[in-house]
Order: C-alpha cells, then structure tokens, then sequence
C-alpha cells in the first residue's frame, strides 16, 4: 500500500488562508462603504394643458458604490420628500413668479405607487433596491424614475412650474446587507434634481356649417346658424375673425357663374356684422375648455338666381 506525503500548510499560507475567509466574510465595520447618487432632472417639456391629457417624463437615478466589502450585498433606499412645490400625494408643481400649482407625481418606472420616503409622516415610502458590489467593493446601480403630470389640469395661465429636490427634501441611504429598510445607514447622500413643465399658450378651433336649407323665392329674410368652437389657454386673451371680403354683409355663394349673396352676424338682431377687422371680430378670454360662439347668417331679399346648390367657404381664424 502507498502512502501519500500530508499537506501541512506553512504559516504563512494561514495567514493567507484566514485572509482570503475575512475578504470574503468580513462584516461591515471592517469597512468604509461610500456610495453617491446622481438624478436626472425630469422636464416634461412644453405642453398644451388644454388637452386635458396626462404627460409622463423619465430619467435614470445612477448609483455608484467604493470601498465596500467585496461580493456583498448593499441596500438602497432612495428616500424623496415633497420637493419645494409641496404636497405629497399629489406633490405640486409651482409657478415660477407665481402661485398656481400643477398636480404631479414621481413613481418608480411602472409603478402604480408613488416615489415616497421613509422620513416623512405619510404612508408612500420609496422602492428599496439591492445589488451586490464585485470583488473590488464597487457597483454601478441604476433605476429609473418616472413624473407624471396628470390630467384635467386645463385652467392654468401659460408659463413655466417647477419643484426643486434637494436639502431636506431628499436623502439617500446605503446599508451593507439585504434589509428591508436602511436604518442605521452605512452611507448616505443628498443629491438634487429638478422636475419642470412649460404651459404654452394654445388655441384650437372647429366650427360646423351655416347651412340654410333649402329655399324657393328670395324674396324674405332667410336665416341660419353655425356654431365656433374654441378652445385657448386659461386667461389668454383671443380675436376670432371670419375671413372674406371687406364687408361681411356681401359674402357670396356661388354655383359656377351664378351667385347669392349673405351676411354673417355676430347678434341674434342680425345687427352686428361679423368679419375680419378689428372692428367686427368677436373677442374672449381663454378658459382652457370649450367656449362656444353662434354665427348668425341672413340670405337678404334679392333677384332669384337659377336653381341648384350655392356654397361658400370662410375661413376662422383665431389670433392670440
């Protein structure tokens, strides 16, 4: 039978050993974990509130860890209070020399839940991450954050919101190990972004067709109706003009050389006419929602032409 010489390890290859067991092994205190974050600032850019729709913008929260115990795990709690618009569920969005305020809220990317913290009396607390540093003690971490600004916001005068996210509004907390939480921090860090939307100043307009039926003689006053429909930014101030000939009240419809003349008006007396100029525009102030406005429209007494269908067109056009 062979025998086989026994390994007896030298002291110095203990040493080496009982090393290579603390690297792997070693607690925390043993080491100075440093982590810092960036955060994207969010800006939904410019926007069109009366559209009543909901915006969303994202951006990265970017994470880097150093001097950390190799392949250990680290726990990350991104905590963001209420910023400088306020509020919490919604957060605000303020006017920049203003007081309005637009409701918004940020959420990890395709949460339902909002971006909380573990520092403020509400319920919302912020999405807890871990990842696990290599064998240098370091790590890259990214997430992304998501703000969405929501609809239904139409009144608001044109310009620009923001909220500021930085001092105490904002801490982010490193813990070495997988927790639930981060009390007791390793790290921590208070980056700062910013979150920012421009109202623009907007109208939209639709109109339906001043349709006067059909008729035999002219020998009478015949009159119809037609509806404009405008839509412009909160407290905008607008002109809405008929466009066509100098004098509205001979506007003409036409079937190949043959012609009818109307007016439109501005009154349901058919005495203030409706057209280009200053003069007989019809002026408003935005709402953010629909404004509704009657044409009046009058086919006078005059020489019957032949018959067949006689149209026009005429052109609104909304100045603001």
């Amino acid at each position: 039978m062979k025998h086989f010489p026994q390994y007896m390890p030298s002291a110095r290859h203990v040493a080496m050993l009982a090393l290579a067991c603390m690297l792997l092994s070693g607690s925390g205190g043993a080491w100075a974990l440093d982590c810092e974050s960036d955060v994207d600032d969010l800006n939904f850019g410019s926007v069109d509130l009366t559209t009543g729709s909901q915006y969303t913008t994202s951006g990265l929260v970017v994470t880097k860890c150093v001097d950390g115990p190799p392949l250990r795990w680290v726990t990350f709690c991104p905590n963001i209070g209420s910023g400088t618009g306020g509020g919490h569920d919604p957060r605000y969005l303020k006017k920049y020399g203003g007081s309005e305020k637009l409701r918004f809220n940020l959420y990890p990317a395709g949460s339902s839940a909002i971006w909380g913290s573990f520092l403020w009396p509400y319920a919302p607390r912020p999405p807890v991450y871990h990842f696990r540093l290599n064998w240098f003690g370091e790590a890259t971490h990214e997430a992304e954050i998501e703000a969405r600004l929501f609809g239904g916001q139409n009144a608001h005068t044109k310009g620009t919101y923001t909220s500021r996210f930085s001092g105490s509004h904002i801490l982010f907390q490193y813990k070495l190990g997988r927790h639930r939480d981060c009390k007791g921090a390793d790290s921590s860090h208070r980056p700062r972004f910013r979150v920012r939307v421009r109202n623009k100043r907007s109208c939209q307009v639709s109109a339906t067709d001043l349709d006067f039926g059909t008729v035999g003689a002219l020998t009478t006053n015949i009159d119809s109706t037609s509806q404009v429909t405008v839509r412009c930014t909160f407290e905008l101030p607008y002109k809405i003009k008929l466009l066509g000939p100098n004098n509205p009240l001979n506007r003409k419809m036409s079937n190949g050389s043959d012609q009818i003349t109307y007016g439109t008006y501005r009154d349901a007396a058919r005495t203030l006419p409706w057209g280009r100029f200053n003069s007989n525009d019809v002026d408003d102030t935005g709402t953010g929602y629909d404004q509704h406005f009657t044409v009046y429209g009058r086919v006078p007494p005059q020489s019957t032409p032949p018959a067949g269908t006689y149209t026009d067109t005429i052109t609104v056009r909304v100045t603001f």
